[in-house]
């Protein structure tokens, strides 16, 4: 059975005008999760809605790539560039402690 989204609503009143860590309510009005919990309340229960259905498709494809790539060309993007500067942090890390000893 799927749990609607904006059921914890109610236990979330108590807490007064300040929402997620502090911040009021109004911030979060435009933020991505709260669009599909609204969007997630207007369908039927059980029933994806239409955008997150083909997310799920494009998500779940076996198409041998790994998860953290199949969101496009940014995700490749990011990905190399997270090796690239891990890379180079390392390698100043190396050419440092190298300094501390050689010298």
């Amino acid at each position: 059975m799927q749990r609607n989204c904006l059921s914890l609503r109610p236990l979330l009143r108590g807490a007064g005008e300040l929402g997620l860590f502090g911040a009021p309510h109004r911030l979060f009005r435009n933020s991505a999760a709260f669009k599909y919990a609204a969007a997630a309340a207007k369908t039927a229960p059980g029933k994806l809605p239409p955008k997150m259905a083909k997310l799920r498709q494009r998500f779940q494809a076996d198409n041998d790539l790994p998860i953290f790539l199949k969101g496009g060309s940014m995700d490749n993007i990011l990905y190399r560039l997270t090796w690239v500067l891990c890379f180079l942090g390392l390698a100043g890390d190396l050419w440092l402690w190298a300094g501390y000893i050689i010298a």
